[in-house]
């Protein structure tokens, strides 16, 4: 997981504490097991094959459902029976998400807090399947069986290539992209949802859509980095997740990102309605900034 976050042998032994030929022997153990490459390799690049990048799709999900039981287990064995799982789809700001944590953490020092970084598919899954409390995502989000809490909001962002001929530009409009393709998201997420970030109200159209789809944030700012196509996204996905292949443009002339936090109605408790209601609180003016 830390070599294809990095796509960097070298960065990637830095973060792990190993020697770079560690990682390349362990690289070349997992790629025996698995029966194939898992990643290209050139003299200036690294970049996953499909087999990797299904392996690192599948290992996020293990990887957070081994954590999960852990955390329960080691709660149970000290006597604390309070968790409160808090998932998002991509990066909270900073400026709630910091606060946020340290006061509920002061408040309730027994609550164990459990932190997960979701994949599209795992967008409503989470929720209902009960691995997640609390899940921070962007609007709209329009469920039946879901609470929602709206937080902050802030003007949306392009993503697209860095080579794209529009990509020196100070800004974009809805109107720039009517010709653009735009990568999609899997069948799990809800059609409203990729048609907002598509732009479709704006276009009053369809537009042109990708046939690569992305399961995760990185893996689509990795297609749109390749020249696969654009799309629109939070300005908090800009300030977290810099590439070099990848220019952020300001979006004007459409609807504003809306941060949110989202809960199951039947399964909201006494501790789930405090931290949204701590959110709430920060979010509108207890230490919370603009998206």
């Amino acid at each position: 997981m830390v070599l294809a976050e990095e796509l960097h042998f070298s960065r990637a032994a830095l973060r792990l504490h190993l020697a770079q030929s560690a990682v390349s022997a362990q690289i070349k153990r997992l790629e025996e097991e698995v029966g194939g490459p898992l990643l290209h390799r050139t003299t200036r690049q690294v970049e996953l094959t499909e087999a990797g990048r299904l392996l690192l799709s599948e290992a996020r999900t293990l990887l957070a459902a081994a954590d999960g039981t852990l955390g329960r287990v080691r709660a149970a064995a000290r006597g604390e029976d309070a968790t409160l799982s808090i998932a998002s789809l991509g990066p909270v700001p900073e400026s709630l998400f910091s606060p946020l944590l340290a006061t509920f953490s002061a408040r309730r020092p027994h609550v164990r807090i459990e932190l997960r970084q979701l994949a599209f598919p795992q967008m409503l899954s989470a929720l209902r399947e009960g691995t997640a409390d609390v899940e921070f995502i962007y609007e709209p989000l329009h469920e039946s069986d879901l609470d929602v809490v709206p937080l902050e909001s802030g003007p949306r962002m392009v993503a697209l290539p860095r080579s794209h001929p529009v990509a020196g530009r100070d800004f974009l409009t809805p109107a720039d992209l009517r010709c653009e393709t735009f990568i999609p998201q899997p069948d799990a997420i809800p059609k409203y949802w990729q048609e907002f970030w598509m732009l479709v109200g704006e276009l009053g159209t369809q537009p042109k859509i990708s046939s690569y789809v992305s399961d995760n944030i990185e893996e689509w700012l990795h297609l749109i980095g390749r020249g696969e196509g654009v799309d629109t996204c939070p300005a908090v996905i800009a300030r977290y997740f810099a590439r070099p292949d990848v220019v952020y443009l300001p979006l004007h002339d459409a609807a504003e990102a809306t941060l949110v936090a989202a809960v199951v109605r039947d399964a909201r408790t006494p501790l789930i309605n405090e931290f949204v209601e701590l959110a709430t609180e920060i979010a509108h003016g207890g230490g919370g900034g603009a998206v």
